[in-house]
């Protein structure tokens, strides 16, 4: 497996900055093979709970239906159609662009992020890296996911006991 970046910046109309960060994994066929019988690219990588993105792509939405409505009001039927599909698909569009909740299949594709900060940039691709890692260990555990293992887990003493108890793992 192989993790891909590529760094961008350009000038905000803002006056500012912008960075951008690209990732994308590269995978041998038995990694792919791997992927696809067990769905991994359906898993999650990164959650973020992110309660108002989904309202606010509804009303960007609906923004641009409305738009396209407007401009499109001689076409009747047809222009309600064409405004519908603008519709969904700026919201649809918004969203994908706003969440940052990672799946793996948005890696297998490669995914832009946008990053205030160089810090930011930084940041999330060592976050990227960090549980790609995991990913492939998980990967490559699956190899041995078929049969049955049985793992003895023996006593411990009172005291290692009841340290694991109060400290936890």
């Amino acid at each position: 497996m192989d993790l891909l970046f590529n760094r961008e910046q350009s000038n905000a109309a803002s006056g500012g900055v912008n960075f951008k960060l690209w990732g994308k994994i590269e995978l041998d066929e038995d990694e792919k093979s791997i992927v696809s019988k067990y769905k991994f690219d359906q898993a999650i990588l990164i959650f973020a709970d992110q309660p108002g993105l989904l309202r606010k792509s509804v009303f960007i939405g609906i923004g641009a239906m409305v738009a396209a409505m407007v401009l499109l009001n001689q076409m009747g039927m047809m222009g309600a159609l064409i405004a519908l599909a603008a519709g969904i698909g700026a919201g649809y569009w918004w969203y994908h662009q706003k969440r940052e909740t990672i799946y793996v299949k948005d890696l297998l594709h490669g995914r832009h992020f946008n990053c205030d900060s160089v810090v930011e940039l930084a940041r999330k691709e060592a976050w990227l890296g960090t549980v790609v890692s995991f990913l492939r260990q998980v990967m490559e555990s699956a190899k041995h996911w078929d049969g049955t293992e049985r793992h003895t887990v023996e006593p411990l003493s009172k005291d290692e006991a009841r340290q694991v108890i109060i400290k936890g793992l």
